[in-house]
């Protein structure tokens, strides 16, 4: 045991020998080196983010300077890489962000010639899309070309700016464009989820997020999921369906449902009749949509109210049509104007409105407690307000109320009664006459179009706050003629 604790001891001895006679041996030469200065600082790259909006320039002027006074700088060669590609190679970057969406990875690579040394800058560029949030105008000029506008709340614009979707042409007569709102974690946290049609394109209708404005989904003649051989998809119009990524549409005179990028087949495609819807004569949906629809057919003169049998079916499988409850001898004379699924004191309603000549008429439609249409019923009637045209008309789901817009006013009537009252009048120089009108999120958008003017942007748009129904914005002569809105703040 004492011979072992002796050897130990040894080699301790011998250890702390060989390391003492290395001491002081090193001779540390400090290298000189590139500093950067006048960038963005952080420990990791998530603190050296560059925000910028697309199509927006990002100019950066670095300063350097070497870690050794008196050094010599004077080789100092420059590399710019953002997604990996080379962007620069100047001591200063001018970046245009249009080329993709997103936090792109860069690199700033500072070469020194004399020493051979490079210094390494990471950080990202995050381009985002100015337009992700809101008023969103269709529009058509005088070739029926359609464009994109958008009067962003994420930037301090004036008016309204032409949106281009990247590496995508909108194509020619433009139909409609709707939204939906998309939340994302919290009720603070959202997008808006964008349709648009249009007559004449590859794609007549597609989705895309309006964060970054590139299409994910696309419908075409080929997404139809039936016999593709004679059908030609060319919507006439479309209606976004409050709940859900769906779309109910128009060609031809037919009622598609679009969904996950596949169209498919019509309501009623062994419809006897063969109907025929008109433009306009699509109904308004409400979240019991997916059961039961509506649509006027103009073949055979008569509203249509169509489901799947079954509250519980399959939904969007329109194969029942219930033409014993909507008898045109109740309407007689009496052209369509439109119609809304609407829920009215707890009960599921299809609301209806009618014209002969200078009057309304309204019509409700009643189910039965097994879910089966069973009523029809006229609830009033009365004159068409103002100069007696109807430019834009529609049933308010959220408070039951119908209206009404022609000449420069809005007008507004109760469900149980047509006697319609001013609801805004528009400032007395507005130009041209009201065309489109929509609410959402408290905000009121009209535009209108004068033909009289002599310039290329004949349509103006008027913001209003639909709790108050203050003018908040009034844009004359911002764009061409509007096909649609979207308030998507």
């Amino acid at each position: 045991m004492k011979t072992l604790k002796l050897l130990l001891l040894s080699l301790i001895v011998i250890s702390i020998s060989s390391c003492s006679k290395d001491l002081g041996n090193y001779k540390y030469n400090d290298v000189n080196e590139v500093l950067i200065e006048g960038l963005k600082q952080g420990v990791h790259n998530s603190e050296r983010i560059y925000n910028l909006a697309y199509n927006d320039t990002l100019k950066l002027k670095p300063t350097f300077k070497p870690s050794i006074d008196g050094s010599d700088m004077s080789q100092l060669s420059f590399i710019w890489k953002i997604d990996g590609k080379v962007v620069s190679e100047s001591s200063e970057l001018i970046y245009i962000g249009n080329t993709n969406y997103g936090k792109l990875k860069a690199e700033f690579i500072v070469s020194n010639g004399k020493t051979g040394v490079d210094k390494n800058y990471n950080f990202y560029v995050n381009i985002s899309n100015p337009f992700m949030l809101g008023y969103f105008v269709l529009a058509k000029d005088a070739s029926n070309s359609s464009i994109l506008y958008c009067k962003t709340v994420e930037q301090e614009k004036p008016g309204f700016q032409n949106v281009a979707i990247p590496n995508y042409s909108l194509g020619t007569n433009p139909v409609a464009i709707e939204g939906l709102r998309m939340y994302g974690n919290s009720e603070t946290e959202y997008h808006n989820n964008l349709v648009i049609a249009v007559q004449n394109s590859k794609y007549p209708v597609f989705q895309m997020d309006s964060r970054d404005f590139v299409p994910n989904l696309l419908y075409s003649s080929n997404s139809f999921i039936g016999d593709k051989t004679n059908f030609v998809f060319q919507p006439t119009e479309i209606s976004m369906d409050k709940l859900n990524n769906t779309i109910y549409s128009v060609s031809r005179g037919k009622m598609y449902v679009l969904q996950y990028g596949a169209i498919g087949l019509p309501a009623l495609y062994n419809d006897p009749l063969d109907y025929q819807i008109p433009l306009g004569g699509l109904g308004g949906n409400h979240y019991e949509s997916p059961y039961y629809f509506t649509f006027y057919d103009a073949k055979n003169k008569r509203i249509r109210v169509v489901d799947n049998g079954s509250r519980f079916g399959v939904p969007y499988n329109y194969i029942y049509s219930h033409d014993e409850v909507t008898d045109p001898a109740k309407y007689p004379n009496q052209t369509y104007v439109t119609s809304q699924l609407t829920e009215i004191n707890s009960s599921r309603k299809f609301i209806y409105l009618m014209r002969e000549g200078n009057r309304l008429f309204s019509y409700l439609l009643g189910f039965s407690s097994d879910n089966k249409p069973n009523s029809f019923e006229r609830i009033a009637t009365g004159p068409i307000p103002g100069d007696g045209n109807i430019n834009v008309v529609y049933f308010e789901t959220g408070d039951t109320f119908w209206y009404l817009a022609n000449g420069k006013t809005v007008y507004r009537a109760s469900y149980l009664g047509l006697e319609f009252q001013e609801y805004i009048k528009l400032p007395n120089d507005a130009p041209g006459h009201i065309t489109k009108f929509r609410r959402g999120k408290g905000k009121l958008m009209i535009a209108t179009y004068d033909a009289g003017y002599s310039g290329a942007k004949k349509g103006s748009i008027y913001i209003y706050d639909d709790n108050t129904l203050e003018l908040e914005q009034a844009l004359p002569h911002s764009v061409e003629e509007v096909v649609g809105l979207y308030v998507g703040i």
